[in-house]
C-alpha cells in the first residue's frame, strides 16, 4: 500500500513528533523507526500505549509528559494521494479480478487511511501486518494473502516498492514486481 497506493514520509512523521516533544527529528527517528519501536506496532507486537510509553522512555521524557493523542494524530499525517494508482486499482477492480490488499501498517495509520481514502474499498481482503502479528518479508503474511487470494501462489501478482519484499514474495512462487512508478508499472503489466 505505503508508496505504491499511496505516498508517505516517515520524515515528515518525525518532524511532526519533534515539534511536539522538544527534541530533534533525528532522535525521534533513532527512538521510533532505527530502533525497531514502530515496525513492532506495525507488526501488532505492542499496544499503542506500550508504543506511547516506550517513545517517551527512549526521547528521556517522564512518565506522562506527552500527548499520546496529539502523538498519534502526527505520526498519521504524512499520506497525500496517487490518483494514477487508485485509478488503476479501480480498474483492475472494474476487470473483475479478485484484489487483497497485503501491507505492513499499524492500526492508526489504517484507520487513518480508511477515513479519508478509498482505495481501501477496492480490496476484497485484507491482509494487514498488525492483524496476522508479523510484517513483510516475514513468509507467513505472504500465506496468509495467498489463503484470501483463494488461489495457488503463481496465480497471484504482488506489487511492492521495497526489493526485499518482492523478493520474498517471488520465493513463494508469487509473480512480483518492484513499483518504481506507476508509468514503468502500465509498461510491465
Amino acid at each position: 500500500m505505503g508508496n505504491v497506493l499511496i505516498n508517505f514520509s516517515h520524515e515528515k512523521a518525525c518532524e511532526q513528533i519533534a515539534g511536539l516533544v522538544d527534541r530533534p527529528a533525528t532522535e525521534v527517528f533513532r527512538v521510533l523507526f532505527a530502533s525497531g519501536l514502530e515496525m513492532r506496532y506495525e507488526a501488532g507486537q505492542i499496544s499503542r500505549s506500550e508504543l506511547l510509553a516506550q517513545l517517551e522512555s527512549g526521547l528521556g521524557h517522564p512518565p506522562g509528559r506527552i500527548d499520546g493523542g496529539a502523538i498519534i494524530e502526527a505520526a498519521c499525517d504524512i499520506f497525500w494521494p496517487k490518483p494514477e494508482m487508485e485509478k488503476l486499482a479501480t480498474d483492475v477492480k472494474a476487470a473483475g479480478y479478485r484484489m487483497v490488499l497485503l501491507s505492513n501498517v499499524n492500526e492508526d495509520h489504517f484507520a487513518f487511511i480508511k477515513a479519508r481514502y478509498r482505495f481501501p474499498e477496492l480490496f476484497d481482503e485484507l491482509v494487514l501486518s498488525y492483524q496476522v502479528g508479523v510484517c513483510k518479508p516475514h513468509e507467513r503474511i505472504y500465506r496468509r494473502a495467498i489463503e484470501a487470494a483463494r488461489c495457488h501462489a503463481h496465480e497471484c501478482a504482488f506489487i511492492d516498492d521495497v526489493q526485499e519484499n518482492v523478493d520474498a514474495a517471488s520465493r513463494l512462487g508469487i509473480k512480483a514486481v518492484t513499483y518504481k512508478s506507476t508509468p514503468d508499472l502500465l509498461h510491465i503489466i
